[in-house]
């Protein structure tokens, strides 16, 4: 079966996490939905925003959709084996069927890939796979829509995805798999009492660690010297993690080398937080932390909820982010974070002082970086930050609060 990822006309809606990456491509629940579903696919393809459109091609393996049998995916659809392997029992049950919503269609399958799918946008996808023949399928499926539904989901699916995600791995000590040349030190702590530890290709882990299970460490990723990694948290590859983490995702590489929390939060990639930042994931009220989205007062029904940061985002030495704050992409942060941080912003409010980060910065800074990683700087990645700063223009005009702590 051919799996058709399709962004709609929301995704690029949940800012800062889909601005740098396609909504298929997002890592939450210990795996992202593209890991998930190629495993059962034949073949795997993308409709995703036009300016995203080359690094996709460059970062996934994709192909031409296939002629017959063909599974269409919303990509924010939360990563979740046991979810499309019910899709895929449901794609053998009915000739074709549709999964939507009043707004958005989460999944639809076709026996035969219908005519104009190669046409189709995020703007037009939606009403082109409401297809009038096809059975409904009438279930709630997750889709992600506000930032902060990435934690909801990522605490839902995390423990039954990693028990998937074990299989094939050798088994170091009970609860722990690894993969190959991975290096733990003779101190470090393993919990697996609640859930198992996985750490993938070249990992490795310093003198002094703790590691509190259920946890997930992608390749080449180094846990620094007494840290202390508990429950849920989704390491992306080259990484390095110290500190305190708690029920927390991070892409690929992004460091967090000091001391200081990050919980109940996402954190995109290429982001560097300096020694000793911190976020809140709890009001002091004990209360359901509400958010600030896109102009919208949206209460989350959530009572622990941290920040979400965007790609290339860096915080400073010392650097406090209270509960609930969406950071931009590109953006710099000192002292007090007390409210949402647009992209491209030097934010300094604690000191009175907000400016612009120019793009011409922002692409000397992600040049800098690649080069201390080894990776190439390429013109689709260039196109990308400009894109994304014409995209995250509107944020900037909007930024009018007034400094509150």
């Amino acid at each position: 079966m051919h799996v058709v990822f399709f962004e709609d006309h929301l995704a690029g809606e949940n800012r800062p996490v889909t601005l740098a990456r396609p909504a298929f491509g997002v890592s939450f629940a210990a795996t992202t939905l593209y890991d998930v579903a190629k495993g059962y696919a034949s073949g795997v393809s993308a409709i995703v925003r036009d300016y995203l459109r080359d690094t996709t091609d460059a970062a996934f393996d994709l192909a031409p959709p296939a002629a017959s049998e063909v599974l269409f995916l919303n990509a924010s659809l939360a990563p979740s084996f046991a979810l499309i392997e019910h899709l895929m029992d449901q794609a053998k049950e009915h000739k074709d069927f549709v999964a939507a919503g009043e707004s958005r269609v989460a999944a639809a399958y076709f026996e035969s890939l219908p005519d104009g799918t190669t046409d189709q946008t995020a703007e037009t996808i939606t009403d082109f796979l409401r297809k009038p023949h096809a059975w409904e399928l009438h279930e709630d499926l997750p889709l992600v829509e506000f930032p902060f539904d990435i934690i909801h989901y990522h605490q839902e699916y995390f423990d039954a995805n990693i028990e998937k995600l074990t299989e094939g791995l050798t088994e170091e000590q009970p609860g722990v798999f690894v993969g190959e040349n991975v290096k733990i030190h003779p101190t470090t702590v393993f919990d697996t009492e609640e859930g198992p530890i996985v750490l993938h290709d070249n990992v490795s882990v310093g003198p002094f660690a703790l590691i509190v299970g259920p946890v997930i460490v992608g390749p080449n990723a180094k846990i620094i010297e007494r840290a202390s990694i508990k429950e849920q948290v989704q390491i992306g590859h080259t990484c390095k993690i110290g500190g305190e983490v708690e029920c927390a995702i991070i892409e690929p590489y992004s460091n967090k080398q000091h001391h200081g929390f990050l919980g109940h939060s996402y954190v995109g990639s290429w982001v560097n937080m300096g020694a000793g930042t911190c976020n809140s994931d709890l009001k002091n009220t004990y209360g359901e932390v509400t958010v600030q989205h896109r102009g919208r007062k949206i209460n989350t029904e959530r009572q622990f909820l941290g920040c979400v940061i965007g790609d290339f985002s860096k915080t400073a030495i010392n650097t406090s982010i209270f509960t609930g704050k969406l950071v931009g992409v590109c953006s710099f942060l000192y002292g007090f974070v007390g409210t949402n941080v647009p992209s491209f912003t030097n934010y300094a409010r604690t000191f009175r002082q907000e400016t612009e980060v120019l793009l011409d910065a922002a692409i000397k800074t992600q040049q800098r970086m690649f080069i201390r990683r080894k990776v190439e700087q390429t013109e689709a990645d260039i196109k990308l930050l400009e894109a994304m700063y014409e995209t995250t223009r509107d944020e900037r005009l909007m930024s009018t609060q007034t400094v509150a702590f």
